[in-house]
């Protein structure tokens, strides 16, 4: 199912790809290397938005399809020209402020390779285009300690899930137990989680001092930028160890016969476990645990970014074990985290009188 919906996003971005100038096909199958398809194809259809507006609506382009456009036409478009373009998505097409700075984002992704990749064009008009400021949650959604506790006793001991739910359970729990603690143990995001294979887990054991012990994975980082394609170390507790360790004892049990070059983790049948599957498996064990529906895989990462927040009250350190290519990104955590504090401490406020 979920190969067959992955085939389906190839053949869309693929056709939508094919009515594009051909200026953007290295932008796509080069400078895109790390994208995920579902990445690639937003990219696309926002590219297709912008070409398309800017036939219909500045008068200097030339009266062209999309295949047509050059160079040399979009070295002619101004930051009023990209201004425009987003007045126009808010006024006439009413759409929110994040999917306007999404298409203006993408325009910019274009330029910047055109620019500093392949030096084909001298300069990004959407660098001097008006920013469009986007409203910064008030709040995160989140599990605290106690609640990640909550679901990780469902995924241990099957608390709270149906007796039909139960009867594959044993099958799955220890998989399932060592992805959902690895979430909220290290802040990894779901593609990159997905995508770990055995030999990307480092196990660096101090003989002299258990303390120095180290534990991380390697991964290609979703904030790193776009030509940076060294794999970043993201470490996880002992705990996650342990977690990792049944789990692969458990396969080699079972008689497989564990590569590097093996999926860390993988279904039933033997084949990579998807980032689809991941998000079903979270999404049952928080409705059976927490009878919520509104704590999703990213929710679990956002779990670790507050309560580590909490615990440590260090930015930097947050930032880059977020993986975050933005300070902006990792301090929305930070003051979700201070707010919720200042206001958990003033609810004796009246004793202060005394």
């Amino acid at each position: 199912m979920e190969k067959k919906k992955t085939d389906k996003n190839i053949d869309k971005f693929n056709e939508i790809t094919q009515t594009l100038p051909e200026f953007t096909d290295n932008f796509f199958y080069s400078g895109m290397t790390n994208k995920s398809i579902l990445t690639a194809l937003a990219y696309a259809l926002d590219l297709q938005y912008f070409f398309q507006f800017a036939i219909n609506n500045y008068a200097y382009f030339p009266e062209k399809n999309l295949k047509e456009i050059t160079l040399d036409d979009i070295s002619k478009i101004t930051p009023v020209d990209i201004d425009t373009f987003t007045r126009w998505m808010r006024e006439n097409q009413k759409l929110s402020d994040r999917t306007r700075a999404r298409r203006r984002s993408s325009v910019s992704a274009l330029y910047e390779y055109l620019v500093n990749t392949e030096r084909k064009l001298s300069y990004n008009p959407v660098v001097k285009s008006t920013k469009i400021e986007i409203d910064e949650p008030e709040y995160v959604t989140y599990l605290n300690f106690q609640q990640q506790d909550i679901l990780l006793d469902c995924i241990t001991n099957g608390t709270h899930l149906t007796k039909k739910q139960l009867e594959t359970h044993n099958a799955v729990k220890t998989r399932d137990r060592a992805i959902v603690f690895l979430f909220l143990d290290s802040g990894l995001r779901v593609s990159e989680l997905a995508s770990l294979n055995i030999g990307d887990v480092v196990f660096e054991e101090n003989i002299m001092d258990s303390s120095e012990n180290q534990n991380y994975v390697y991964t290609l980082r979703k904030g790193k930028k776009q030509h940076s394609k060294k794999p970043s170390k993201v470490f996880f507790s002992e705990e996650s160890k342990e977690y990792i360790t049944e789990y692969l004892e458990e396969r080699a049990g079972k008689g497989e016969k564990l590569k590097d070059s093996s999926p860390l983790f993988i279904t039933g049948e033997g084949n990579r476990l998807s980032v689809r599957g991941i998000q079903d498996m979270v999404k049952k064990y928080v409705k059976a645990a927490l009878g919520r529906s509104d704590i999703s895989v990213h929710k679990l990462r956002s779990s670790f970014a507050m309560e580590f927040y909490k615990s440590e009250k260090n930015l930097l350190v947050l930032q880059e074990r977020m993986g975050h290519k933005s300070m902006a990104a990792t301090n929305i955590y930070a003051k979700a985290s201070d707010k919720e504090e200042a206001v958990i401490a003033s609810q004796n406020w009246r004793q202060t009188r005394h």
